[in-house]
Order: structure tokens, then sequence, then C-alpha cells
């Protein structure tokens, strides 16, 4: 045996050990998979009480719609910072090692796409609507995570390639960039084409993506629509499109072996930032890597004194890392939530809101005030700590405001729901992100000094859904009597009494780091 494969077989066998060493990740694996029992349980439920839908083509859009926005948002850091499926042991020890290169690159693929792999099994809390909305059984959704960690790892091994083979030559970097840029704005412009064709809107979007021209687009359209008819039944279509997935990364792999065997180089830096990264995570830490172009503008604060010296420098900061308002991520999610509110119309405007605030969980702990509590400077300068939190809670507001309107107010153009139902709907969205905001707080407060992060976000999770749990209350009851608008208004208010009690909870947060 080679000792490559070796130490594959051995980081295995050493990671399935630790699983049952480890209580922390124990406990962890054991509450997923009762949240996977769960939800498979009440879509069983759910199926006995209404009829099951079955798979259509707005089944296949979506599907090929997420695995196209993950691929695309993997090889866009190609062209910048690079991705690297090397760790850093992997530089210290087998980069200097008695080692061929390609087989080096293989070990690293391997590694890489049973990353991707474990990333993917959180589709499989998506079962419930996926099985109640298109029918999809567990086999079908077994294919999907298939499908969605392949898609992953090509994207990652794409944008190891496109930074290899145009590092230091701006001209190939730019050649490769407008190719990048024009096939995905040909697949846009053709689906918006399609669209615009007359009928149904939503039918006409979705038989452009998941019709055999939408499969035309690299990776995400070959593996969403080989998902796609895997679950129809078609297979020989599938393998089909399965086979051409398979001829492009071949394809990926011999230029990487051979048009650059000195590929340690290029993959070093990348692999020095993700290092970076997860030693920041592990030591509780939040890592902030510093934009690669910096909009200097004006320098100084441009105001503010003691503790609102920190609002101050929070937009400074926001403004020299950012084009815009909202960054580059929270735009993504504002067209993630249209584009479900929009498959979802015609349920009205509480599916939309639900699944805004469920994907606010992912992203609101960016906020500066959590950066911010990761440094000394915000317990030394000599304010109450009150006053200092509530400024450093004041940064998110005109983000979070922003991100509401342009979430919501697209809404009342193409959802079933009255204009006073969408913007109370807008409120309530506002209210979930400094509510879960809060229950960040909270975490740091109660569970700070636990250094396993499963753990932490475990219990943030449940501090989540504790939090959550009395606004959804109030908002169903009262939407047994009162106009879905107010109902919504009323979910609002709890949310902001919930998370007022919360921030006095732990307003001393600041006294001592």
């Amino acid at each position: 045996m080679s000792a490559i494969a070796y130490l594959t077989l051995t980081q295995l066998k050493n990671r399935i050990k630790n699983l049952f060493r480890s209580p922390a990740k124990l406990i962890y694996a054991i509450v997923m998979l009762a949240l996977l029992v769960l939800v498979a349980v009440s879509s069983i439920l759910g199926e006995e009480e209404g009829e099951l839908g079955a798979p259509n083509s707005q089944l296949g859009a979506i599907i090929i719609g997420f695995f196209a926005l993950m691929f695309l948002m993997t090889v866009n850091s190609g062209f910048s910072t690079g991705m690297s499926v090397f760790k850093m042991p992997d530089v210290n020890f087998l980069f200097a090692g008695p080692f061929r290169p390609v087989r080096v690159l293989f070990y690293g693929m391997f590694n890489q796409m049973a990353t991707a792999l474990i990333m993917a099994l959180v589709i499989l809390f998506q079962y419930g609507w996926m099985h109640l909305q298109y029918g999809v059984g567990i086999g079908g959704l077994l294919v999907v995570v298939l499908g969605y960690g392949l898609a992953v790892f090509t994207g990652q091994i794409t944008a190891m390639a496109v930074y290899c083979l145009s590092s230091g030559r701006p001209g190939v970097r730019k050649a490769l960039r407008a190719v990048y840029v024009a096939v995905t704005a040909a697949w846009v412009a053709y689906i918006g084409y399609c669209a615009l064709g007359g009928g149904d809107v939503l039918d006409a979007i979705c038989g452009a993506v998941a019709g055999p021209i939408g499969r035309l687009f690299p990776v995400a359209g070959w593996l969403g629509g080989a998902c796609y008819e895997a679950i129809l039944g078609n297979y020989a279509t599938a393998a089909l499109l399965t086979a051409v997935w398979a001829v492009y990364t071949a394809a990926l792999i011999i230029i990487m072996a051979r048009a650059d065997q000195d590929y340690y180089e290029d993959v070093l830096q990348s692999t020095e930032t993700s290092f970076a990264a997860q030693a920041a995570a592990r030591e509780g830490r939040v890592s902030e890597n510093a934009p690669k172009n910096i909009s200097l503008g004006k320098t100084g604060l441009g105001g503010g004194w003691g503790a609102s010296a920190f609002w101050y420098k929070h937009r400074v900061e926001n403004r020299r890392s950012r084009k815009w308002i909202l960054s580059g991520v929270e735009m993504v999610f504002i067209l993630v939530n249209l584009a479900f509110a929009f498959f979802m119309r015609d349920t009205g405007i509480v599916p939309a809101l639900a699944f805004a605030a469920y994907m606010m969980f992912f992203y609101v702990a960016m906020g500066r005030l959590m950066k911010e509590m990761t440094k000394p400077y915000v317990y030394l300068v000599p304010e109450p700590p009150t006053k200092k939190l509530l400024w450093c809670l004041r940064e998110s507001a005109g983000g979070y405001i922003v991100s509401s309107v342009l979430t919501f107010a697209p809404m009342c153009l193409f959802v079933e729901a009255p204009v006073p139902s969408v913007a109370a709907a807008a409120v309530a969205y506002f209210t979930y992100a400094y509510l879960f905001t809060a229950g960040n707080l909270v975490t740091e407060r109660v569970f700070g000094t636990v250094t396993v992060k499963a753990l932490i976000f475990l219990f943030y999770f449940l501090v989540l859904i504790i939090m959550a749990a009395p606004g959804v209350a109030a908002g169903i009851f009262a939407g047994l009597v009162m106009p879905e608008f107010l109902a919504l208004l009323i979910l609002a208010g709890v949310n902001v009494l919930i998370t007022l009690l919360a921030v006095f909870a732990c307003r001393n947060i600041l006294a001592s780091a």
C-alpha cells in the first residue's frame, strides 16, 4: 500500500473513532439525527392529511438553479483568492515529501469530495417540503445530496484550475473571466427570453431552466438535470448528463496535472487563508480578511466620541470593504429569497417570510458586533457597557432596513397577498434580524466559555428556537381572529419585546472580555 493511500485510510478510521470518543461531537450528531427524523415524521403526517405532489419542471428548476448558484459563487473565488483542496499539514508534509504532484493532487481531490458530500447532508433537512410538494422520496433526496456534493466539489476544482492557469497572467485571467461572464449571461438571457414569450411566467422560467437548452449550463445544468431525470425515472438521460460532467471533471484534472505540475505555489496562498479562518473558528475568533480592493475615500471617523465612536468606526469599515450598503453575500440571499417567493407565490406571504427568516439564520452573525467582541478595544473604552452595546447594535440597522425593503418590496408584484401583509412581513423580517442578533449575545453570554464549536452551534440553534417561539405562537393565535397583516405585526411586536429583554439581560456583556 502506498503512503498516500495509507494516510487516507488512517484519517478516515481516526475520524470515525473521534466521533465516538468526543461527547460533544456525538451529542451534536444525535441531535442532528433526531431533527432529521422529526422532519421525516412530520412529512409523513402531512402526507396522510393532504394530497402528495408530483415531480415537475419546478422541481428541476429549483435543483438546477440552486446548483448553479453554489457553482458560480465557488468558481468566482478562483479569479481572486483562489481555491485549495489542501490543508496546512499537506503543505508541511506532502508538498515537501517524495511524492509525485499528480498523486498529491488526487489525494487532495478525494478528501475535498468527501468534505463536499458531508456539507451536502444539510439538504436532507429539506425532505419535508420536497416530499409533500413534489413527491420526492428518500432515494430521490439522496440523489440530490450526491449531485449537490459533486457540484460544489467541481466548482472548487474549477476555481483551483482557474487560479492556477491565471496566476500572474492578467491577460489569461481577463479572458477566463470574460468566458465566465458570457456563459452565465447567455444562460440568464435565454431564461429571460423564454419568460417574456407569453403565458405563465413561472412555468416558462421553469421550463427554460429544466429544458434541454437550460441543461447546457456547465456543471449545474448537467448534474441538476441528471438528478431531476433520475427522480423522474429517466435513468438513461441521467447517465448521459452524468457522463458529460465526468468528461468535464476529467479534463480539469488532466489540465491541472499536465499544464502546471508545480501547482504547489499557486494553491499555497489560498491554503494559508483557509487555515487561518479554520484556526480562528476553533479559537472562537471571527476571522475577517481584508478586502482585495479597498475604497479608501476620506480618512478619519467623521464623528463620534466615547461609545458612539464604534458606530462611526463600523461605518468606515463597511464603506471601505463594500461598494454598496449590502455585501455580496447579502445580495445573494435576497435573490434566493425572491426566487423562493416567486415559486411559492400562490401560497401567500407567510411561507416567503418563514424562508427569509430561515436564510437569515446563516448570515446574521456576519455583523460588526460579533467581530468587534473578539478585539480588546470595545472592552477598554471607559464607557458604560450598555451604551457601548447599543452603539454597536446601531451599525446593522441600515443594512437590515435595506435588506427588508429589497426582499419584500418586489414581492408586492407577484405574491398573492395584499400590500399591507407584505409590508407587515417586511417589518417582521427586520425584527427577526435583531432577534437573531440578540440570540448571538445570549449564546455568547451563557456558553461563551465552551470551546467546541459544534456545541456552540447547537446551543445557538436551540436559543433561537426558544426566542422565536413566542412570536410565532402569538402570530398563529392572532391570525385566527385578526387580518393577516395585524397578526404579522403582533408577531413583530413580540419579537421586539423578546429582543429587548435579551439585550437587557446581556447589557453588561462588554464589561469584561
